[in-house]
């Protein structure tokens, strides 16, 4: 027998054997073969073990015929009911093995079937994927959005803060050069000393690090430094502007220093660590 006949019977038996239609022979002919089966004939097997649990799942319950009914009372009670000539034709008839092609149509069936079934739930979970791909696709934009909204609102802010002090009537501007732990840093201040308002600008000045913030300092003639806050950002620019809260003073009629000095998270009462700005009032 050749390899492709052998395969075929493998096919034919184990429709039959699924469906539970083979005589006692044949199923010992065929577990035999599953033994010795390869990979794609196990992978078969179970594949069509598989569509005949579905099938059944699927399938509709039917009522048993009167016949089926009789023979099962009869069964019950014990009652043995004598075969009549033309149910013993028909019962010597049902002992004829079934013929061979009759399997691989049922096998083929079930093959189709099979690949059906795997079809579909490829296709659908190939759907599902690219529902997953497009929901995280539009959750990214939305993401996106979002931090341009927050970016636009902070922007919006600043320009807020600097009309208001610009609208003072008396504003007094600083500018602040670097010095040696950033010569190319620079700074501003806009202060509106009648309003307590005042806006500060930071640029090329490196980001602290992680325990640091960068503190403003008002310098008066003869006084020792006014806190006037601390100032943190993640990466260099020369646009970063803060709003001073704390610069709630009257300005020294002799001298006005602003100073910036890099200082432990949260600043100190004095001033305790390197001074990277530094302007006059003229």
């Amino acid at each position: 027998m050749t390899n492709e006949e052998q395969h075929n019977d493998f096919e034919a038996l184990c429709a039959g054997y699924v469906l539970d239609a083979l005589t006692d022979k044949e199923n010992r002919q065929f577990e035999e073969m599953l033994r010795d089966a390869t990979p794609e004939q196990i992978q078969l097997f179970e594949d069509m073990m598989e569509i005949r649990d579905e099938l059944a799942l699927a399938s509709e319950p039917t009522s048993p015929s009167l016949k089926v009914e009789e023979n099962i009372m009869a069964a019950i009670t014990g009652e043995k009911k004598k075969p009549q000539s033309d149910e013993l034709e028909v019962k010597a008839g049902s002992a004829n093995i079934i013929p061979i092609w009759a399997y691989q149509a049922v096998a083929a069936i079930l093959l189709i079937a099979s690949l059906t079934f795997v079809y579909i739930t490829f296709d659908l979970s190939e759907t599902v994927d690219t529902q997953d791909s497009q929901i995280t696709d539009l959750s990214e934009t939305v993401d996106s959005q979002q931090s341009q909204i927050s970016e636009l609102q902070s922007q919006l802010n600043r320009q807020e803060q600097l009309l208001t002090v610009l609208s003072g009537r008396e504003i007094t501007l600083v500018n602040m050069n670097g010095l040696d732990p950033s010569p190319e840093g620079y700074g501003k201040i806009l202060w509106d000393p009648d309003q307590g308002e005042a806006v500060l600008q930071l640029a090329n000045l490196p980001a602290p690090p992680q325990d640091k913030d960068y503190q403003l300092w008002l310098i008066k003639a003869g006084q020792n430094p006014i806190s006037a806050g601390v100032f943190n950002f993640e990466r260099p620019s020369t646009d970063l502007f803060f709003r001073v809260e704390q610069l709630n003073e009257e300005p020294s009629e002799e001298s006005n220093t602003f100073a910036v000095t890099l200082e432990p998270k949260g600043g100190v009462p004095q001033p305790t660590g390197d001074m990277f700005l530094l302007g006059e009032q003229q």
